[in-house]
């Protein structure tokens, strides 16, 4: 029996342990089996966990290290389906960001952040069409705080939710002790706004009000992005 089948009847005989429907006996009998199956192939609750998350990756959008905007983005939909967000920034290839969770959220997440940024993109690009007459780097500036402002404003549509459930939340843990154990956290720094650039953040916050994301078929997120505020 290879690895994957012998995780998936772990983890039917666990469900089996903890469902409600079933009696004493056979709850007994199903985690029973499940260590012994454990034991047999030299399997850990760890392994067992791990096997219930996945990862997918997207293209960043953006050469070298991505933008603060776009990292923020990618958090949203996180935030969104539930899901971790890693960094991929190697040398000499396009950034891109993994999102790892259980389900289908992984895809979703991803799925999220690539229809968000599309009208993000136009949304920027629209207002920086009205900036004349001044500087790339005030462009640049009041692009970020557009984008920024942009995100503030589908951020607080997202409906809060109180984490993912423990097991979710467990399986990620394990997923990321297993395929990423050397991951380090950084501190995401927001640009500061110039007092002649809030108007820009301002602008980005009413245009994202009318962000949309319609729900995936089939799929019931944590949180969703509703449709208007």
């Amino acid at each position: 029996m290879d690895n994957n089948r012998t995780l998936e009847k772990i983890k039917k005989c666990l469900e089996m342990a903890k469902s409600k429907t079933s009696n004493p006996h056979e709850a007994e009998t199903a985690l029973r089996q499940a260590h012994k199956l454990m034991e047999m192939y030299n399997l850990e609750v760890g392994d067992v966990l791990a096997s219930m998350a996945s990862e997918h990756t997207i293209l960043a959008g953006s050469e070298g290290s991505p933008p603060v905007w776009r990292v923020r983005l990618a958090q949203v939909c996180a935030d969104a389906f539930g899901t971790m967000i890693l960094i991929s920034n190697p040398q000499w290839s396009a950034a891109r960001f993994i999102f790892i969770g259980c389900s289908a959220a992984p895809e979703l997440s991803g799925y999220a952040y690539q229809v968000l940024a599309r009208q993000l993109q136009k949304a920027r690009r629209d207002f920086l069409d009205t900036q004349k007459r001044c500087k790339r780097s005030t462009k640049v500036a009041r692009g970020d705080a557009f984008a920024n402002g942009w995100l503030d404003a589908v951020h607080s549509k997202i409906q809060a939710f109180a984490g993912v459930e423990d097991n979710i939340a467990e399986a990620i843990d394990a997923f990321m002790k297993k395929h990423h154990p050397d991951v380090k956290s950084v501190e995401l720094k927001r640009r500061k706004v110039k007092a002649r650039n809030e108007g820009a953040g301002d602008a980005g916050y009413e245009a994202g009000k009318s962000a949309q994301l319609h729900q995936a078929v089939n799929h019931q997120p944590r949180a969703r992005l509703t449709m208007g505020i």
